[in-house]
């Protein structure tokens, strides 16, 4: 791929050093998610959806190659092929122009050209297409070919099979064909024709030409799908008739005072008229619309990537269904339209309330802001809604309106899920409405885009496309949280190409056999390659792992400087993890370092916070006080506080002490005034003496410390003389 760097440069205005390396990356495989997150080069420059418009032109360009390599194989087959032709062919990057050098390959014997061509006339169009000053007429050039074939009755026969014979020759011609392109796309002008000149939508459109642009692409890609629907007659791409003919003119016209110069002109005219434009138009509105769409594209990832992350902080909703006499269900669904949980409870009796203890508890648990019901459904008592806002909060109650069929998410193949299965209709109907109400970004890549829109330029694309880019910031979004080791069969990175076959299957099966451990221990799996553990490292992480650092999303290659920092800060690792920001206080000098390190590293790292509980398989087993060595730092919890000191679990066989002049560089007066029971933090170990089981402690030289503010808190009575004080002055 790297013969393309130049048109990838140039065409996304990137420098050749980005370019090189994109071009690289896809032809090792490497994921498009891997270059936006952990690429320090690429993730400072480009946006993952830059990325992924880069990927899909390298796709079509290996497309093309096979289909280069198929029409060099035709010219080769009948001896055709030069070293210019086969040159030519290798630099095409375009597939009409490549159509284009096909078609003399495969002519079309119906046609007008070719049907004058069996009847023997090609010596006379020949002579035409010379331009040669004649003696004799052209009338009389042609008047011996009369009767030579039945169609050949009088001298205008004969020149009309000529001009159809020029006339296909000329429209083959590949470099005109490419000057016609060139010239529609920066002169041409639309013409919308509506069915009838009465169309109150498009009737206003009538005799103007537009040019192109004068239309935005998502109007342009309106009118596409209108010509799509037969909204319209058709959308028309054209240019001036006599500036077109004139540039053919300069290129076919080699003397104007040839006896064939009227004919040849005549030619040209038809030429265009009936051959190449209806031709080329179409391959150029392909061309804008592809343009469009990726404008639309980007569009439509910028919009549903905020949606899809207002969607994860939302709070949920409450769908309610009165009907029954007896009983009432309330179904939970959370703002990214998952299925939270459901109660049916029983009506209670006049004057009753309706909060019941395990409604309460269900309220707790989910607390909404939105109750929704059925448009056409039971109402929803007032004295409930009273009850829940008394207890909730505000509430706002909002009637929906059933789906239709085709809308109905009930209705789709998602919802005939083993895990819907075992829901009754009542609670499919209410989930189903809040699916309709929410809308849900998370659900659109497996529910279908037919139920809900979820951004205003989703009908401007092909329901694949559409769907495709939902699922690319679904997946994205998954990744940023990391990949636990034991889910990544289910994960996004089981279909990423860059892994070898069974690869994901050996990772489980490795994983089953001897836990994996650290992120580097990734390499251990039989068959993993390089460039695999590279794009999948910085996602997977290890929810148990002994480094804590392994449980976030950091990639392996930031792990040195991260080891670096602990040294040089003198920290430990867990703080790295709880409070990555005093990462901050390196020294970095390269600006795209620390970039990467404020935008991205950091986020990574914080990922790890989720997993801090979770006890690792050798963080069960005591240290033993033999395996401690002084100048360790290390990570540990406050369990006493006494007038000369501090004691703090390290997991160790025994409780270190922090004695009081160790608490701090400076004179501290009480141990109480630094650190609280249940406080973790990062000491140093100055002494073991395992012959008396003691382990001595410091905080001195500790480095950059997150400042936790005061630790005593003043009592109601101070507070309240301290007020009286203020008062009396």
């Amino acid at each position: 791929m790297i013969e393309y760097s130049k048109q990838i440069s140039e065409k996304w205005d990137l420098s050749h050093e980005l370019a090189d390396l994109l071009c690289t990356a896809y032809e090792k495989g490497e994921s498009p998610y891997y270059l936006a997150e952990y690429d320090r080069l690429v993730s400072a420059h480009l946006d993952i959806s830059v990325i992924w418009e880069v990927y899909e032109h390298f796709g079509a360009m290996e497309e093309l190659a096979v289909r280069r390599k198929r029409v060099a194989n035709a010219y080769k087959k009948i001896g055709k092929l030069t070293p210019a032709l086969e040159k030519r062919i290798s630099h095409v990057t375009d597939p009409h122009v490549l159509d284009d050098i096909l078609i003399p390959l495969r002519p079309n014997p119906q046609s007008k050209g070719q049907k004058a061509a069996k009847k023997g006339i090609d010596a006379l169009a020949n002579l035409i297409a010379a331009q040669t000053e004649e003696t004799a007429t052209l009338e009389e050039l042609a008047a011996p070919y009369i009767d030579k074939d039945p169609s050949f009755e009088t001298v205008d026969d004969v020149i009309q099979a000529v001009k159809d014979l020029l006339a296909e020759r000329f429209a083959h011609d590949d470099t005109v064909r490419t000057m016609a392109r060139e010239f529609l796309h920066e002169d041409g002008f639309f013409e919308i024709i509506p069915k009838t000149t009465k169309d109150e939508k498009y009737g206003k459109y009538v005799g103007k030409f537009f040019p192109m642009d004068e239309f935005s692409s998502e109007e342009l890609l309106r009118f596409f799908i209108a010509e799509d629907k037969k909204a319209i007659k058709k959308l028309k791409l054209d240019v001036q008739f006599f500036r077109i003919t004139e540039l053919f003119r300069q290129h076919f016209i080699e003397n104007p005072d040839s006896t064939s110069f009227d004919c040849i002109c005549e030619v040209i005219n038809d030429m265009w008229t009936r051959l190449l434009h209806p031709a080329i138009e179409e391959d150029a509105k392909e061309n804008i619309r592809a343009r469009a769409e990726a404008w639309a594209v980007k569009e439509i990832m910028t919009g549903l990537s905020k949606e899809f992350e207002r969607e994860q902080d939302a709070p949920s909703v409450f769908v309610v269904d009165m009907s029954a006499k007896k009983d009432f269900v309330i179904a939970a669904v959370s703002a990214s339209g998952e299925l939270l949980g459901v109660t049916t409870e029983r009506k209670p009796g006049d004057g009753r309330s309706y909060l019941t203890e395990r409604l309460r508890q269900f309220f707790n648990r989910h607390r909404p802001t939105h109750i929704l019901s059925l448009e056409s459904g039971a109402d929803i008592p007032e004295n409930f809604i009273k009850q829940a806002t008394n207890y909730l909060g505000d509430l706002e109650v909002i009637k929906i309106k059933a789906p239709d069929s085709k809308t109905d998410p009930c209705k789709s193949d998602y919802m005939k899920q083993r895990e819907f299965a075992i829901l009754d209709d009542r609670t499919k109907a209410l989930y189903g409405l809040a699916i309709t109400y929410l809308r849900p970004v998370s659900l659109i890549s497996r529910l279908g885009a037919s139920y809900y829109n979820v951004h205003p330029l989703q009908e401007l694309l092909p329901e694949e496309k559409f769907l495709a880019v939902a699922e690319r910031i679904i997946e994205h979004a998954r990744l940023l949280e990391g990949v636990s080791i034991k889910d990544i069969v289910d994960s996004p990175i089981a279909k990423w190409k860059v892994l070898p076959k069974d690869m994901v299957a050996e990772i489980k099966a490795h994983d089953t056999a001897g836990p994996i451990d650290s992120k580097n221990s990734l390499m251990k799996v039989k068959g993993m390659t390089e460039t695999a553990f590279r794009n999948i490292a910085g996602f997977v992480l290890i929810p148990n792992a002994e480094n804590c650092i392994d449980r976030s999303t950091a990639h392996p290659d930031w792990f040195p400087f991260l080891e670096q920092a602990v040294n040089e800060l003198t920290i430990s690792h867990e703080t790295i993890v709880t409070s990555p920001e005093v990462l901050q206080s390196c020294r970095i000098n390269d600006a795209l370092q620390r970039a990467y390190l404020q935008n991205k590293l950091i986020p990574q790292l914080q990922v790890a916070q989720r997993y801090l509980s979770v006890a690792s398989q050798k963080a069960k087993k005591r240290i033993k006080l033999a395996d401690l060595k002084e100048g360790t730092v290390i990570s540990g919890k406050v369990t006493n506080i006494t007038q000369f000191g501090v004691f703090v679990n390290i997991n160790a066989v025994c409780d270190g002490l922090i004695h009081i002049s160790q608490l701090a560089d400076d004179y501290v007066e009480a141990p109480n005034e630094i650190v609280s029971v249940g406080d973790r933090i990062d000491v140093r170990v100055i002494k073991v003496d395992t012959k008396k089981r003691r382990i001595s402690l410091s905080m001195k030289n500790m480095g950059p410390r997150i400042k936790k503010g005061p630790k005593s808190v003043p009592t109601k009575g101070q507070l309240n003389n301290l007020a009286e004080h203020f008062k009396n002055r």
